[in-house]
């Protein structure tokens, strides 16, 4: 199984693996708000497919000198336009058999380069062993990894293929003993640093890599399985009735989250009174976990139409404390940058509301539920 480059990224980092700093974005007002956040003036613009070969890809309805899916941007606006020009078009690489709209886009930092390197672990089938391969100056060097547990002198014979400092030595051997840990342990089928950067300050930095599961082993490991991202209707059915929660599916822009079948028909209902157009109904039940609302967000937010999202919580069994750190997360994690209003009444609401607000993440939160449907409504519009 292949997974977005955005969550490869999220993955090294979560193994102590050094990555560029970069944000996932799924609209054009989100990209500023990243943008905003990364340091430098100069970013990479990056289409997200489970395909490797986005640089020989083809917008289909651009010009030649922007068809790329990896593409620079210079200033704010620049990144901005690109972004316009990404998001919604057909895309085709020589490896798709048709091609795909691209509904995601990554936007990273761009680093310095001294040297740079590719390094890859994989299973050999063939050999029915582990292969470590190192491409310095397009010459390749293959090892093959002799144990589960190789000696010192295994790695740094590996590393003299660098041809770097005793400095930079050490802190390779860190990231390709950590790299050949995350192989191991999660079964993979191959591991990746496509591009291993060596700065001109000496930091190793990861700027494009995978990992590669095993279909058949990933099944062991829920982190994995969540990674799996969602495209088509009647897959985020299949992926709400998974994690317990209900998906039902309108024709408007605002994505309504709620706790309980009751609250989710009238919050529906209050919507429509306003002249608000639902685009789907995510009933998390009446006892979410904060992966619940993660996951909950995150597929509200794959709607192609969503213009904004109307959370409505009562707090009964479910503590609003809970919902609001799901909401903390899921935000940060995709970086958001539609309307967001939230209704919050019951158990742990002040606790609930006080996390948004401190979270300094852009939540409009309102207590009554009619000046929170009129609210979102007016911000989906433009009007406030």
């Amino acid at each position: 199984m292949d997974i977005y480059e955005y969550q490869n990224k999220r993955f090294f980092k979560e193994h102590n693996l050094p990555v560029l700093r970069g944000g996932i974005a799924y609209t054009p007002a989100e990209v500023e708000r990243i943008i905003d956040q990364l340091p430098g003036n100069v970013w990479r613009l990056k289409v997200q497919i489970a395909d490797d070969s986005r640089e020989q890809g083809s917008f289909l309805n651009h010009p030649p000198e922007k068809k790329s899916g990896v593409q620079i941007a210079y200033s704010k606006e620049d990144a901005i336009q690109i972004a316009k020009e990404m998001f919604g078009n057909a895309f085709l690489t020589p490896t798709m058999r048709k091609e795909q709209i691209i509904q995601r886009v990554y936007i990273e930092e761009i680093c310095a380069i001294q040297k740079k390197f590719g390094v890859s672990i994989r299973l050999d089938f063939a050999k029915h062993n582990f292969v470590l391969t190192v491409e310095n100056n397009q010459i390749l060097t293959e090892f093959d990894i002799p144990s589960q547990k190789p000696s010192l002198f295994f790695w740094y014979k590996v590393i003299r293929v660098f041809n770097v400092s005793g400095t930079e030595q050490a802190k390779l051997l860190f990231i390709l003993k950590q790299m050949y840990q995350v192989f191991l342990e999660y079964h993979a089928v191959a591991v990746e640093f496509c591009t291993l950067v060596l700065t001109p300050d000496s930091k190793w930095v990861i700027e494009d890599g995978r990992i590669v599961f095993d279909n058949e082993a990933i099944s062991r490991f829920p982190e994995i399985m969540a990674l799996k991202e969602v495209t088509e209707g009647h897959e985020r059915e299949a992926l709400a009735e998974k994690y317990n929660f209900r998906y039902t599916p309108f024709d408007g822009n605002i994505a309504c989250l709620v706790n309980g079948s009751g609250l989710g028909g009238a919050t529906i209902e209050l919507l429509e009174s306003h002249k608000g157009r639902p685009a789907c109904l995510l009933d998390v039940g009446t006892e979410p976990t904060g992966d619940s609302v993660v996951r909950a967000l995150k597929l509200a937010l794959s709607e192609p139409n969503v213009d904004g999202v109307f959370i409505n919580i009562f707090g009964g069994l479910t503590r609003c404390d809970t919902i609001a750190q799901g909401l903390i997360d899921a935000s940060r994690e995709i970086s958001t940058g539609i309307p967001m209003v939230v209704r919050m009444d019951g158990t742990n609401a002040i606790i609930g509301e006080r996390l948004l607000f401190e979270s300094r993440l852009p939540f409009v939160v309102i207590r009554q539920p009619e000046e929170a449907v009129i609210s979102i409504i007016k911000l989906v519009e433009g009007i406030i």
